[in-house]
């Protein structure tokens, strides 16, 4: 297949975004809610009625449902994903989520199904290459990094030529992690059109150059904290 190659690179405080949708709009801020919900499809069908609220719908909120598995926590099961253009959409929405009906009836909707919050944090995008719309399997890693410029760097060199790969993915995402507290500072996330592209990646990445110089550039900058896969279950407004 042939893959739309978009280099968007920010840092913090800069974000390009491109005005027509041949390319993916990737939004600067993304705040993500893992959870465990032992009933999926009342789950599911929960955040579809607030996301489908008049109140709610008329924002056309970038948002998604997304199933986590055999990430070696047994309380998280899935993740709800928020995405925003900007600071000012953020607070925007943080306050119409606070005073919404549709978003008190989902609450209790998701405590009725058995679900409960387990972890919560911002992020924002530093590296983004590819195009992963449409591509709903993916790999997250989570590290710690000791030095982010170093870091950086050497992502952005591996993930460009990793598409050089017969299992090279759709899309390489680097976040930088701004609030959730413990040695998180980073995550990298790798997009598939299927689970057995997922583990083709899983089985051959690390055998390939690219990784290896990656390793001998960043291999001191960063510890893995932990590793999920994860398939969107329900997406709404992407672009």
């Amino acid at each position: 297949m042939k893959k739309y190659l978009l280099t968007t690179i920010f840092m913090i405080s800069s974000l390009l975004i491109a005005d027509d949708h041949t390319e993916p709009n990737y939004s600067k801020f993304q705040a993500n809610y893992f959870f465990s919900c032992p009933i999926e499809p009342a789950c599911g069908a929960a955040f579809d009625k607030m996301m489908n609220s008049p109140d709610i719908k008329e924002q056309k909120y970038e948002a998604a449902l997304s199933r986590i598995s055999l990430q070696g926590y047994t309380n998280i099961t899935h993740s709800i994903n928020f995405y925003y253009k900007s600071a000012e959409r953020f607070q925007e929405a943080s306050e119409i989520f606070s005073s919404s009906p549709a978003f008190a009836v989902f609450g209790q909707e998701m405590a009725a199904a058995g679900a409960e919050p387990y972890y919560h944090n911002l992020t924002s995008y530093l590296i983004a290459e590819g195009d992963g719309r449409g591509a709903n399997f993916g790999i997250t890693f989570v590290s710690e990094v000791s030095n982010p410029v170093v870091y950086f760097n050497a992502f952005k060199k591996m993930s460009a030529k990793m598409f050089k790969e017969s299992f090279g993915g759709e899309a390489y995402v680097l976040r930088q992690q701004h609030t959730g507290g413990g040695n998180v500072t980073h995550s990298v996330s790798v997009y598939f059109n299927s689970n057995a592209e997922a583990l083709d990646f899983l089985a051959n990445y690390i055998n390939t150059p690219q990784f290896a110089e990656f390793v001998e550039e960043a291999g001191t900058t960063f510890k893995p904290v932990r590793t999920y896969m994860e398939q969107v279950l329900l997406q709404y407004n992407p672009d």
